[in-house]
């Protein structure tokens, strides 16, 4: 499961929707690193603003980013799930969950590590009317599994 790390770091969101009006991010902070990178709303595409040249970090918000574009990205991570999934088939497909968190009622955010060897970390935002409608794709270091405690995930708002 899962496309290389260098693969992934050379993905760009511009290659997805080439003809999309993308905001360039650049001194944005998120998970306590500052980055650089592409958004179209809430989907950013980030990478270190010490390390600009490899994506570390991807999200879709599944409800604004076109469906076509959606379904080639997760094609191009080797990942498979899709939009509206329900969180009992995103556990069959992810395996165990490393940490959750719920802010509001109507939705839930669940964290999962893919297996070894190419050990991602991947949050999902499940509405509890509707399945999956936000994915976040963190690749090493940022998604370190050794620096993964459940306890400060639980603590991260997304």
């Amino acid at each position: 499961m899962m496309i290389s790390y260098k693969e992934f770091g050379f993905l760009r969101l511009a290659a997805f929707l080439p003809e999309a009006e993308l905001a360039e991010l650049d001194d944005w902070e998120f998970e306590d690193e500052v980055w650089v990178g592409e958004a179209l709303g809430f989907s950013e595409w980030l990478r270190l603003k010490s390390d600009p040249d490899v994506l570390r970090s991807l999200a879709i918000d599944f409800a604004e980013f076109p469906a076509d574009a959606a379904r080639f990205v997760l094609q191009e991570l080797e990942l498979p799930i899709q939009p509206g999934m329900s969180l009992v088939e995103l556990d069959q497909i992810l395996g165990p969950r490393v940490a959750k968190q719920q802010y509001l009622s109507d939705r839930i955010s669940c964290d999962y590590l893919t297996p070894e060897p190419k050990r991602y970390r991947i949050s999902c935002t499940v509405l509890n009317d509707g399945g999956l409608t936000y994915l976040v794709v963190m690749a090493p270091p940022i998604a370190d599994p050794h620096e993964l405690r459940e306890s400060d995930a639980l603590q991260r708002p997304h």
